[in-house]
């Protein structure tokens, strides 16, 4: 009976471990387009870097019916060293209406003596909530079937997700492991693709 009891304990205890170790795999799951773009070398990652128009902009590429805007975060780092450091790739799609749009990050980089008290506490929820983002290169972005495009600018709509990795995770749900308001996650996306230059597609 013993030998049953033990055999049953370790065929669930190798099922757990192996969900969890599925789990760890898609949260720290780097986008194939950035394994591409590494495998690829320094040289082609600047030649794709989002073009800037006369204005200002950055200027998105079209390819077909998709839109296309590649490490938009470059010009926001030659300004800003905490960007240097932190966010290694960016891309943006936007097709049939859905935006797609994030950022390969190390948060390790992150340097906490320059962090005012609201970004110190968002980063320790999101340590505390998500370990896995905050100690490794990690993919940061949303997806969004109804984003709101107005005055040049992208909103989040009602139904965008979060996506850590492979996971998607609802915006408000997300929002409340956080212990902030979704109107709050919400508010911070959209003044960081502002921040970064990000106009609308």
């Amino acid at each position: 009976m013993w030998k049953k009891l033990a055999l049953v304990l370790l065929t669930l205890l190798l099922i757990a471990g192996g969900v969890m170790f599925y789990l760890w795999r898609q949260v720290t799951a780097l986008p194939e387009w950035y394994s591409e773009e590494l495998a690829a070398g320094p040289e082609a990652a600047a030649v794709e870097v989002a073009p800037v128009k006369p204005d200002g902009k950055l200027a998105w590429k079209q390819t077909g019916k998709r839109k296309e805007l590649r490490n938009f975060h470059k010009r926001a780092a030659k300004q800003d060293p905490v960007v240097a450091k932190v966010i290694k790739a960016s891309r943006a799609s936007f097709e049939d209406g859905t935006l797609e749009m994030g950022v390969v990050a190390d948060l390790r980089n992150l340097p906490n003596d320059k962090l005012n008290p609201s970004q110190r506490e968002l980063f320790q929820k999101v340590h505390d909530n998500f370990p896995s983002a905050t100690d490794r290169e990690i993919y940061i972005g949303v997806e969004d079937p109804a984003p709101v495009l107005k005055n040049g600018q992208i909103e989040l709509g009602p139904t965008a997700k979060l996506k850590i990795g492979d996971i998607t995770y609802d915006l408000d749900a997300a929002a409340a492991r956080l212990g902030m308001s979704a109107a709050s996650l919400r508010a911070q996306f959209n003044d960081e693709a502002r921040r970064l230059g990000v106009t609308a597609p």
